[in-house]
């Protein structure tokens, strides 16, 4: 991510939504008693609809955007796609945030 402002900036729109987070949140902690999985592996937008009371293109709209942003993974089997959080970038985002943005150790105090 260094050098440029663009894939921070990707991944700071995408985190801005409270849907986008909840989904995120969702796919994160995986399938639990809340969700009713279509099936046992992976959260599926079904999953994530059932979960959240969305409707699907509400939804696949968001699952874009987190895809966009290089926050998912997304695994096609049969005619479902299954998404997982993209540890690895999210890891990126949060040093690189800290590598930019990174206050001293000294402590200022007003005059």
């Amino acid at each position: 991510m260094t050098g440029t402002y663009e894939p921070l900036s990707l991944i700071a729109r995408a985190l801005s939504d409270p849907i986008r987070c909840q989904i995120l949140d969702l796919i994160a902690r995986g399938s639990t008693e809340e969700t009713t999985p279509c099936c046992s592996i992976g959260m599926c937008v079904c999953d994530i609809q059932d979960a959240l009371n969305l409707k699907q293109s509400k939804v696949s709209y968001h699952l874009k955007e987190l895809k966009n942003a290089g926050l998912l993974h997304e695994r096609k089997q049969g005619k479902w796609n299954y998404y997982s959080v993209n540890q690895a970038a999210l890891r990126t985002f949060c040093e690189e945030l800290s590598h930019r943005f990174h206050l001293s150790e000294e402590v200022v105090t007003p005059s």
